[in-house]
Order: structure tokens, then C-alpha cells, then sequence
């Protein structure tokens, strides 16, 4: 159930509007569901017409007449729409009367709280332009006794009340999947007239007789800044780019080092007190030539990037040994301690091997455990959003495709109830398939693996999410992204196929570690039938879930039929597994080469 407040100043023009034919005529059937006890002139149920509806909006106007705020440069009207979702039909006034009242309850505008209760009364006028079922509620935030209801945290007691309701009653849960924060409108125009300004400011520089930019007339200056604003504004880019820092961090210092490695000046903020401990941090895209910085907070990029999200996953002493980094990028110097070396192509092929321990992980995952997938959802997020940053790099177009999918698995990475926050350290195959080296070495022969097994994960995911109502519009976690990825797959198959001769590793151009078959591929068919067919036996007679077991089975298939090639076509619901190399299972971070 979707909320949406507004306050104001004229109770009786609220009135007089809800009573209305609206803005487009869709107002029909107009007619007050319920009202507050303080209010006379109408009754549950009455049709408004242009007599009643005046008496009513002044009597709702009542306590603003008596107590004189007339002039009051406080807000005494609080307007809140409550609609539901198309797909959940029309309901009838009983319906709404029950959530008029829970919601005026949970936001203790009824009396609850001990204090005077307020005037409210709620009007249905038909279903939205758009299909939605709702209903307006207008509320006199001056109480009978002249006091003012409290603001502080309204719009918070307000999600937070919805959702109780929602879980109470059984509706879909809307607004529940939260994605990388969009544009304001004042902060496109400030990016827009930034960047006029200092592209005029270059030219005037170096063209005679040109006027500067203070001289410049207002349909000037407007139009220079509407060219900017065609352009892309750096909030996505920057977000991106700060999603796959923290991907495959597995430190506070690292982050910061690979932050200042995505070509980002980095601002650190400290806590009271000294330079000893950072609470906050915001960063910017490096600046052309006459424009300023444009520094975002790591919150408002998205609620997992923030500081204190981002060390859940960290170790406890890992703040603290990363002030010297912070202070250096600060500064702007080079790194306090150097960054670790680049993974080789041989202890790659050792991480993809580790990979079906950690898809495992993930297939077992409790349904009903929104938190454990909205994590699930930062890892894919975190990946490709890497991978995107290394291939724009060198300037592949597979970097706009990865970086979509980024953003698709970004949409779900947190969930706006914030239950308890699922907090697992990333294992060492993660972090390092997230370092800028690895989709580099592996020469995109890996990477087509683990871009298959990424997309069924999503399509796992997006049905779990569809299925609990947690998000809105998630079936794109299992269209759009297998769309973005398939097109990444394909790519990468054409860039460096996997030989289908025996073999270990073999050397591409340049002397590069590549990911080849495994000795065992060149096995007869009938064999491996039959070992397939035994797998199958012993999985089953554990006790394993079948669709745990057809992905299994999908995975061994393809490995072993087609070189490491998955096969087009329809595939499992549930992530792919690759086979689990035993000398490596317990293999933790610190034992292996880090990146």
C-alpha cells in the first residue's frame, strides 16, 4: 500500500478538490467513507454535492478558525492518499474504513497518545487514471484543545505503519525493493548549470570578444544549461564505481584504495574530537578543467553504501587501521601501504572451482528470508558492477550490458521494512572474482560460467521476490537481466572460446593464463552416463531438493558435454553449479594470493 502526504495551508479548497471532478474527470462516485466523531455535517457513506461539501470543509476548518492560525506559517492540513496496486482489484467501503482507522491509529492521530484527538474525515472518488483503488484522508493537525499534532519522523511512522498493515491484512508489499536513489530536480539543474558554466568559462578563456558567463543574459544562460542537461548525470556512473570498490573489498583500507582506483576523489568525514576515527565519507567524479567537484554521500548513492553498512562486512579493526588511507585521500597522496598484487591465471581457475560451494550456499537460502536475498542481490550487484568498470576500461561494449544487470540486481539489494541486515563475509572466490583483474586474466573464458550461474541466480531470485510480494516490478530479475547477460555470454564466447582439446591451462596472445577443459571431458559418453546417473542416485538419496539437484545436473552436463560452453535454451530455476575442487574447499582468504 502506496502513502503519499502533502500539507497545506487551505483545508477547505482540499475539501472542495476531493469533492471535485478532479483533473481529468476521473473523479466519480464521490462519497465520504468514514469521518472522526468531532465531525456532523456528514455521515458514513454520503454522497458529496456542492452544499455539503462546503459545510464540510468548514467545519473540518473549525479549530483553524477558533485558535487563529490563519497566518500561522505552520502547516495545518495533512493530506495522505492510500492506494493499493492494480493487480489487487477494487474493495469496498468496509475495506477502507478498516485502514482509514489503523492508519490514523498508528500515526496517533485518533487520540491514542493520551491528547485531544484531531478532525479527519475520508473520501473515495473511484479508482486512479492508473488502475489504482484509494482513498484521501484530510486530517486538521490542530487538536480540539488548541495544540499542534507532532511532525517529528511523520513520513517514517507512515512506511512503517503501511507495512504493519500490509502484513496484517495480507497485501502486497509495495515500495519493498529499494534501488540506487534517482535525481531530484534541483540536483539536475545544479549538475546542468555546473557544467554550463564552466564549459563557458573554458571557451571565453580562449575565444577574444566572448562575454563571460556573468554577463550573459537569462535566456542565455537557460539555454547553455538545457544542453547540459541532455547530458548523463554522473550519479549512476559514480554509484557503480563505488559498488564494485566495496565488492571485492575485503578491508576498509582496501575500499578506500580501490575507491581512489576508480579514478574517484575520495573526501573522508571524522568524528568529533580529532582525526582518529571516520564517520562518513563522500566521493566525486574527477573534474574537467574550470568545473568544481560534485561530492556524494556513500548513503545517498544507496543505502548499502554507506559507511556503516559497508563495515558490517568487515572486520571490527578494520576502521581503525584504515584512518592513514583515509588521510591520504584526503590529501590526495599516494597510498599509505601498497595494494596487494593481481591474481594469476592458474589460482583463478582454482576461484571458479570454488564457486560451486558458494552457489550452494545461495540454492540452500530459507525463502522466507527477505534479508538473506536482498544480500544475495548486493553480491550480484557488487560483481557486475566490477566487471563493468574493468571492461569500460578497455572499452568493451559488454560494460553497458554488465552494468544494467548491476543495476537490476541493485534495485533488490536492500529492502525498505530494514529488517535485520544479512551480514556474511564475502569468501575469497567473490572477492576476488570482483577485483578488476580477474575478468582481465581469465580472458572471458571464465567469466562465461559464472555469467550463466549469475543469471539463473537471478531467476531465482526474482521469483522468490515476485512470489513474497518484498518488490515491485521483480519479474526483471528474470527478463531483463537474462537479456542483459545473455548478450554478455554470447560476447564473451566469440572474444576467446574455450578449446574443447584436453588440457589444463593454454597461453592466449600476450602470454595470458586462460581457463580450458578439464582432463575429464574427453571421457566416452556411456561412462559418463553412467557416472551422471550414479550422482544423481546419491544426491536424491541424501535428501537433496530436486531443483538443487536438476541444477547440479545441469551443471555436470554442460561441463563435460559441451567444454565448459552452457547450453542456449531453457534452463534450471536455480543458479549453475560448477564442480567443487576439493584441495581448495577450505582454502580461507588469508592463505590465498590476494588481489
Amino acid at each position: 500500500m502506496i502513502g503519499k502526504i502533502k500539507k497545506g495551508h487551505r483545508m477547505i479548497g482540499l475539501i472542495q478538490y476531493l469533492a471535485g471532478p478532479g483533473r481529468a474527470n476521473e473523479h466519480t462516485d464521490i462519497h465520504v467513507v468514514c469521518s472522526s466523531e468531532l465531525i456532523a455535517t456528514v455521515s458514513d457513506g454520503m454522497e458529496l454535492d456542492a452544499a455539503n461539501t462546503m459545510a464540510l470543509g468548514h467545519e473540518m476548518n473549525h479549530p483553524k478558525k477558533v485558535y487563529h492560525a490563519d497566518n500561522h506559517k505552520r502547516a495545518q492540513v495533512f493530506h495522505v492518499s492510500l492506494s493499493l496496486d492494480p493487480t489487487q482489484g477494487v474493495k469496498d467501503d468496509d475495506f477502507w474504513d478498516t485502514m482509514v482507522r489503523e492508519y490514523l491509529h498508528g500515526m496517533e492521530m485518533d487520540g491514542v497518545d493520551g491528547k485531544p484527538p484531531m478532525r479527519w474525515t475520508a473520501i473515495r472518488h473511484g479508482v486512479s487514471s492508473n488502475g489504482n483503488d484509494h482513498v484521501h484522508i484530510a486530517v486538521s493537525m490542530i487538536r480540539e484543545d488548541g495544540t499542534w499534532w507532532n511532525t517529528n519522523k511523520d513520513f517514517a511512522k507512515s512506511s512503517a505503519t503501511l507495512r504493519a498493515m500490509e502484513k496484517k491484512h495480507g497485501l502486497r508489499v509495495l515500495a519493498q525493493g529499494v534501488k540506487t536513489q534517482g535525481y531530484a530536480e534541483g540536483e539536475l539543474q545544479s549538475v546542468a548549470r555546473r557544467r554550463a558554466m564552466a564549459k563557458h568559462t573554458r571557451e571565453a578563456n580562449t575565444t577574444a570578444g566572448m562575454v563571460p558567463w556573468s554577463m550573459l543574459d537569462r535566456d542565455s544562460r537557460e539555454h547553455l544549461i538545457a544542453e547540459q542537461s541532455r547530458i548523463e548525470q554522473p550519479r549512476h556512473e559514480i554509484a557503480l564505481k563505488v559498488r564494485a570498490a566495496g565488492a571485492g573489498a575485503r578491508s576498509e583500507a582496501e575500499y578506500v584504495r580501490r575507491l581512489r582506483g576508480n579514478s574517484l576523489l575520495v573526501r573522508p568525514y571524522f568524528a568529533k574530537g580529532g582525526t582518529g576515527k571516520v564517520a562518513g565519507y563522500s566521493v566525486a567524479m574527477r573534474p574537467t578543467e574550470g568545473e568544481r567537484p560534485i561530492w556524494y554521500g556513500g548513503g545517498t548513492l544507496a543505502k548499502d553504501l554507506s559507511l556503516p553498512a559497508l563495515r558490517a562486512g568487515w572486520p571490527t579493526d578494520s576502521a581503525a587501521e584504515a584512518v592513514p588511507e583515509w588521510s591520504a585521500a584526503q590529501r590526495n597522496r599516494r597510498f599509505a601501504t601498497p595494494d596487494r598484487s593481481a591474481v594469476s591465471g592458474a589460482q583463478l581457475r582454482e576461484y571458479f572451482n570454488e564457486l560451486d560451494a558458494y552457489a550452494k550456499t545461495l540454492a540452500q537460502t530459507d525463502v522466507n528470508d527477505p534479508a538473506q536475498y536482498a544480500q544475495i542481490a548486493r553480491h550480484g550487484a557488487g560483481l557486475f558492477s566490477a566487471w563493468a568498470v574493468a571492461a569500460g576500461a578497455e572499452g568493451e561494449a559488454s560494460a553497458k550490458e554488465l552494468a544494467e544487470a548491476a543495476r537490476l540486481f541493485a534495485r533488490h539489494a536492500e529492502l525498505s521494512e530494514k529488517p535485520a541486515r544479512a551480514v556474511t563475509p564475502a569468501s575469497a572466490v567473490y572477492a576476488d572474482l570482483c577485483t578488476h583483474h580477474a575478468i582481465g586474466i581469465s580472458r572471458r573464458a571464465g567469466a562465461v560460467a559464472v555469467v550463466r550461474a549469475w543469471a539463473n541466480m537471478g531467476t531465482t531470485l526474482g521469483g522468490a521476490f515476485t512470489a513474497k510480494g518484498w518488490a515491485q516490478r521483480s519479474e526483471v530479475l528474470t527478463t531483463d537481466l537474462r537479456q542483459h547477460l545473455d548478450t554478455v555470454h554470447d560476447a564473451y564466447r566469440i572474444i576467446n572460446p574455450l578449446p574443447t582439446r584436453t588440457g589444463t591451462k593454454e597461453q592466449a596472445k600476450g602470454g595470458t593464463a586462460v581457463l580450458t577443459a578439464r582432463p575429464d571431458t574427453a571421457r566416452k559418453a556411456s561412462s559418463r552416463g553412467e557416472q551422471l546417473a550414479a550422482l544423481e542416485a546419491r544426491l536424491r538419496a541424501a535428501g537433496v531438493g530436486e531443483k538443487a539437484i536438476a541444477a547440479r545436473m545441469f551443471a555436470e552436463q554442460q561441463t563435460n558435454t559441451t567444454a565448459g560452453h552452457p547450453a542456449r535454451g531453457r534452463t534450471p530455476q536455480g543458479p549453475r553449479l560448477i564442480r567443487n575442487n576439493p584441495r581448495t574447499k577450505d582454502r580461507g582468504p588469508e592463505k590465498g594470493i590476494q588481489p
